[in-house]
Formats: C-alpha cells, structure tokens, sequence
C-alpha cells in the first residue's frame, strides 16, 4: 500500500498525522484509556437517524436482551464494522495511520459511497467464489 506524503507541516490534505519518524506507527492525541468515549457532532441523513433513533428507544424499552440502551450502542458497531471493510479493502487489513484532527467543514470534492459500498460487496464476493473454488482434496503435484 502506498502512504500518502506528508507536508512540511505534518500534514496530509489537511488531516494532521502523527509527527513521529517515517514509517513508525504512534497514536497521535489522548491514549485510548484516557477517555472511553468521545463526543462529537456529524451529520446524519435525516431518515436513517430517525430510524435509528426510533430503533434504540423501542429496543433499551422492551427488548433488553438487545442490548442497545441508546444510539451509540447502535453507531459505534456500525461505524466499527464499517470502518474494519474500509481497511480490509484501502489498507491490507491494518488500521489507517492515526491522525491528531480532521479540517472541517465538507472536503472539496466529495465520492459517492455508493460505489465504495459496491466495491466491498464485490470484494466480499470475490473472497467466497474464490474460497468456493478451492478444491477439499488438493491433488498432489506428480
């Protein structure tokens, strides 16, 4: 995989990354213990975050044994598995290189993520035909 470059500011469009030594791997910010959670404010399409909503409130009520008590217990696995697709399919499988902050405001030009979705299905696919392909006994070479 190729890693950005860096500007001499440390930073790669913006996103400010760990100012360590190329090629080493150190988390930038608060340790992970320092804080469990973390607030934030991002945009939600109105429908999906009344669904959701609406799913947390029915679910922390009258279906305990969910385990959704509120909509994080709904967008933190969600955000998560989505986000393990993403490094599986941009990043070999390993986390993306932590960043201290992201610029604000909506990037200048901006993908559909349609075909990025499109693109996780099709490798998703493309790993069980091939698994399929695998015969159960391999023939041993003569």
């Amino acid at each position: 995989m190729l890693e950005p470059d860096l500007v001499p500011d440390g930073s790669v469009d913006g996103i400010t990354t760990s100012s360590g030594a190329p090629g080493v791997d150190e988390p930038t910010g608060q340790s992970a213990q320092s804080r469990r959670r973390v607030q934030r404010t991002i945009n939600f399409d109105r429908s999906v975050l009344e669904r959701a909503r609406a799913a947390a409130t029915y679910l922390a009520s009258y279906e305990p044994q969910a385990g959704v008590r509120s909509l994080a217990d709904i967008v933190n696995p969600a955000v998560l598995a989505y986000v393990t697709e993403l490094e599986e399919l941009y990043n070999a499988g390993e986390p993306f290189r932590p960043v201290l902050r992201m610029p604000s405001g909506r990037p200048a030009k901006r993908l559909d993520p349609v075909p990025v979705l499109d693109r996780l299905n099709h490798a998703q696919h493309q790993a069980v035909v091939h698994r399929d392909e695998q015969p159960d006994d391999p023939v041993p070479a003569g």
